[in-house]
């Protein structure tokens, strides 16, 4: 990926505290940006676990995007890793 310049990395999918997590530590661990879209994950194991890991996600690995505020980034240009 990075030989085609690609430098962010957009998760979606189930399970988002195991498969999920461990996709947006590869990714960051492999030197890529990170972007998880909210709205289109989610967790067999309950609600708790789901929020757990968003919440670790955001606080430590990348941003934390609904699908609006990711149609709004990339609207004007946005890099992952800039300014909200």
């Amino acid at each position: 990926m990075k030989n085609l310049k690609v430098d962010t990395v957009v998760i979606i999918g189930i399970n988002t505290n195991t498969c999920d997590l461990c996709t947006a530590f590869e990714t960051v661990n492999l030197g890529f940006k990170l972007i998880v879209i909210s709205d289109c994950v989610a967790s067999a194991y309950g609600e708790d676990l789901h929020v757990f890991a968003l919440q670790n996600i955001a606080r430590c690995l990348g941003w934390v995007l609904t699908i609006p505020e990711f149609e709004e980034k990339l609207k004007f240009g946005y890099k992952a890793g800039g300014t909200k």
